[in-house]
């Protein structure tokens, strides 16, 4: 409160009693894979599959680029807001060269991200109806630009404009051309030399990790790959483990690999709470199998449209087929040793919602969600209080914020109760710390149905 001297009223609010936990989210997912089009190692923050498409390209198996179809199997199976990145190894761009009457270079025009895309770009050079000027028409697909320009200036200037500009390609004139000279005309011709590049390795993908590390996201994989590359998975469970350092946890999702077979499968090292193991790999048609990889992305969707609460247990998946049918005797080898299996029963079902962890503590993938989204909650809830008095009232306030967070997951029954406390003796008070003390008793799902039927 300001110094009173001269007579009047002082008034001080605070605020306290007015702070709440923030939104938190829950299918947010996070992927890294090889694409045709879109640029490379940026986050694309994706809301539908035809959007992901617009972005990165038609799915395309002949040249086996994995984000596209991994995107497909998440959106099939509810997901929502997707945050997507592109890697890619010695990817590059189309190109086309204008050149004058005398075949010097003027504007090298380059497709706006690399891949085999820009292939398919093609320009048309005429004569405009205006005198000494020149009419350069691009087209893809179904879009159509057309520029009217008086030299070579004027095309990079106008392909380049930040509002009105190019969808489809940059421009840039060559160094010593003349920038008055018109391009020569030209029927229909494609642009050329791009590529998507090689396979992307185990480094590329964890670079392009490192793109989603500050993201809010839940779930992460990596389209197309499986532990049959360890170091696809051990990249994953460093990504995994960075990002719970840095106060944003998540759960990873990957495939058991190819073959589906299940003496192969259950020799996996995987031991994690964050990390799902998933198996079989997807039958698209009789004559086309993937990796499980994509069956991770299906499990990806379905746990992204469900609330923390809700285990996959039993849920349905919309995929087209199973590489390999499991019996119940290889689902039985299969869970007992840590893998989401996915069985033929009515459609295609999750036979039990696990992470690849040893401690029975975090055995159901709920146990971890509702654990997950109480710590983004109780982070928000007490953020704000950062810089405020460490005294009763105060410490009060943030125990009421706090019981308002975790009285909503009750309601919403990811909890079945909760023990809370906020302290400070003097020492801490001293020290800047509030002891913040929580008993969380988790929602469980039924798995086991057990039934004595007596006869009379």
């Amino acid at each position: 409160m300001v110094e009173a001297i001269l007579p009047g009223t002082y008034i001080t609010v605070r605020d306290e009693g007015l702070i709440s936990a923030g939104q938190v989210v829950s299918g947010n997912i996070g992927i890294v894979g090889t694409a045709a089009k879109g640029p490379v190692d940026e986050v694309q923050i994706l809301a539908s599959f035809s959007e992901a498409k617009a972005i990165f390209g038609e799915i395309d198996p002949a040249r086996q680029l994995t984000l596209i179809q991994a995107l497909e199997q998440i959106y099939n199976n509810g997901g929502k807001t997707v945050y997507a990145v592109r890697t890619a190894t010695n990817a590059t761009k189309a190109t086309y060269q204008t050149k004058d009457s005398s075949d010097k270079n003027l504007v090298k025009l380059e497709a706006k991200t690399p891949g085999t895309w820009g292939n398919d770009i093609k320009i048309k050079i005429s004569d405009a109806d205006s005198p000494n000027s020149k009419k350069v028409e691009l087209t893809y697909q179904n879009t159509k630009e057309t520029y009217t320009i008086s030299n070579s200036r004027d095309l990079e200037q106008q392909v380049n404009n930040q509002t009105k500009g190019s969808t489809l390609v940059t421009a840039t004139l060559a160094k010593d051309s003349s920038s008055e000279a018109l391009p020569k005309n030209t029927s229909e011709v494609a642009f050329a030399a791009g590529s998507d590049g090689e396979p992307a390795s185990a480094e590329k993908y964890k670079n392009s990790l490192a793109q989603l590390e500050n993201e809010l996201i839940n779930l992460v994989l990596l389209a197309g790959q499986d532990v049959s590359n360890s170091e696809m998975a051990t990249a994953l469970q460093g990504h995994l483990n960075a990002t719970a350092t840095i106060k944003r946890e998540r759960i990873g999702i990957i495939g058991s690999g190819t073959p589906d077979d299940v003496d192969t499968i259950v020799k996996h090292t995987l031991n994690s709470d964050r990390l799902i193991l998933v198996a079989p790999g997807l039958q698209i048609s009789p004559q086309v199998k993937l990796s499980s990889a994509y069956t991770a992305a299906a499990v990806a969707g379905l746990l992204a449209s469900l609330p923390v609460q809700a285990s996959p247990t039993n849920k349905p998946l919309t995929i087209p087929g199973l590489a390999k049918e499991f019996s119940t005797s290889q689902l039985e080898k299969l869970v007992g040793n840590r893998v989401l299996a996915i069985e033929k029963r009515e459609g295609f079902r999750v036979v039990k919602g696990i992470t690849t962890a040893t401690n029975s503590a975090w055995h159901q993938i709920t146990t971890r969600r509702i654990v997950d989204f109480a710590i983004y909650g109780v982070r928000s809830a007490c953020n704000p209080y950062i810089g405020k008095l460490n005294n009763e009232r105060v410490r009060g306030a943030m125990k009421a914020t706090l019981d308002a967070f975790l009285t909503r997951m009750v309601q919403d029954e990811a909890l079945i109760s909760y023990e809370l406390a906020v302290t400070a003796n003097r020492v801490q008070e001293i020290a800047g710390e509030a002891i913040v003390t929580m008993t969380l008793r988790p929602t469980f799902s039924i798995d086991f149905i057990k039934v004595t039927m007596y006869l009379g």
